[in-house]
């Protein structure tokens, strides 16, 4: 092999090289097959984007400062008749790997108590630090994503694992938004990708796959610490609370919006306990 030979087969062995890793990393523009599901609409709504902000961007930024007398928050969420579960979801062409059919998850529920549910204090401005972990978990596991519902504060991060032998286009998306927050390529081997992006700003962000109509996920994303996200008793407690008054809301993704105001005493615990209806 001549010189010049050798260094053009060296020179292509690097792009190719480069191309491979950049197609395991995250993506900031929508892939050829986000193009094609979208069948010409461009906007992130084509693919799953909630249509009502639920978490609102703040006029203000939260201030962090001593607590004196916190209080407490806490109660649970229920419903007014057990929710029935959506109906399962063919896999399709991935029917080999993921069965026929994935069950709806969107319920989590013990006898009328309803987890997964996102409970936080809105008109909180001021109060204790946020918290020093921020690294969340985003599972692909067995055809599903897991957890379905997390929360987090502004500037977390997630990583994503994919456990799933098959390739995945995930969509990380909030109502109101025109892009993606992030966008990330799972391909068939086991994979751990960061991304901060989806923490940029405050709102309700889901995750969907451009290829596959059933992963679904939701984090919360806030500029506060004083949220929660309830157990599967339906149970939620959220503390360090600065007297005053707030509007406890909580949101979950068959029942839509709640709210109910609330004054938190010097020292004292405050109990909310809301019923909700699937919608």
């Amino acid at each position: 092999m001549n010189v010049a030979r050798h260094s053009r087969c060296l020179s292509l062995q690097l792009v190719a090289g480069l191309l491979v890793a950049l197609g395991c990393r995250e993506s900031a523009k929508p892939s050829a097959a986000a193009a094609q599901h979208a069948a010409g609409d461009t906007s992130t709504r084509s693919i799953g984007a909630p249509s009502e902000v639920v978490i609102a961007r703040p006029s203000q930024p939260y201030v962090v400062e001593a607590v004196a007398t916190p209080g407490t928050v806490t109660g649970t969420i229920s419903t007014s008749a057990p929710i029935a579960a959506g109906p399962p979801q063919p896999t399709g062409r991935d029917s080999a790997l993921c069965g026929a059919t994935i069950p709806d998850l969107s319920v989590t529920q013990q006898g009328n108590a309803l987890g997964g549910v996102v409970v936080w204090l809105d008109g909180a401005r001021r109060g204790k630090a946020l918290p020093l972990e921020r690294r969340l978990e985003l599972e692909s596991t067995d055809c599903k994503l897991s957890p379905r519902v997390q929360a987090a504060v502004t500037s977390s991060a997630v990583n994503v694992l994919g456990h799933d032998p098959f390739r995945q286009h995930l969509r990380f998306l909030a109502a109101g938004e025109r892009e993606p927050r992030a966008s990330i390529l799972l391909g068939r081997d086991e994979q751990v990708i960061p991304t901060e992006r989806p923490f940029s700003t405050p709102g309700l962000v889901v995750v969907k796959d451009v290829d596959h109509p059933w992963p679904t996920a939701y984090i919360a994303v806030f500029d506060h610490p004083y949220f929660a996200v309830t157990a599967p008793n339906g149970t939620f407690t959220i503390d360090g609370v600065p007297p005053g008054k707030y509007v406890v809301r909580g949101w979950h993704e068959r029942t839509g919006k709640t709210e109910r105001a609330v004054e938190v005493g010097e020292g004292g615990t405050t109990r909310v306990d809301l019923v909700v209806s699937a919608k």
